[in-house]
């Protein structure tokens, strides 16, 4: 008799973006300075590697509600975070949709284009807070999250493709 083959990517993808939400406040808590948020932001390249590549858990529900985790952990704006994700989310798919997954540098730049639509909406609500926001932090940020794409890139399709060849043994 067959039996069907249950698949984990889903649950283990989730896995990683709960676990870098969490990341720097356990560091934190620690007293580890690892702060690695201010030289880029993983969860950005997770949510749109994953929304990308269509993975289920990664709709606008589970994402709303993570942003409001992360929100309440990093003490930024209650709800910024998950309008960010939702953003990132929505581009990768529509992205995902007009077939762009044939070259890498287009997946790349379209990744940036994301990004920076998302940097774009953090500081317009910070300057419609009234916060005050540093600059070269924001882009320092950027740099570091659009550079870093290719290794994780590489690194999640690795995971990813090996975990599918031992789950079809």
């Amino acid at each position: 008799m067959f039996r069907a083959k249950k698949n984990y990517n889903n649950i283990i993808a989730l896995g990683f973006l709960i676990t870098s939400i969490l990341f720097n406040s356990i560091f934190d808590e620690l007293s580890l300075n690892a702060n690695l948020n201010k030289y880029f932001n993983i969860q950005f390249l997770l949510i749109y590697f994953f929304s990308f590549n269509r993975f289920i858990y990664f709709s606008i529900s589970p994402l709303f509600f993570l942003g409001l985790v992360n929100d309440s952990i990093a003490g930024s704006p209650f709800g910024l975070s998950s309008c960010i994700y939702i953003l990132i989310y929505k581009i990768a798919v529509y992205q995902n949709t007009i077939k762009l997954r044939s070259i890498f540098k287009a997946e790349w730049i379209a990744f940036g284009i994301s990004i920076f639509a998302a940097y774009i909406l953090i500081f317009t609500i910070y300057s419609f807070l009234g916060n005050s926001y540093d600059f070269r932090m924001l882009i320092y940020n950027f740099v570091g999250t659009f550079f870093i794409y290719p290794i994780g890139w590489i690194f999640l399709k690795y995971i990813f493709l090996k975990m599918e060849t031992v789950g079809n043994e």
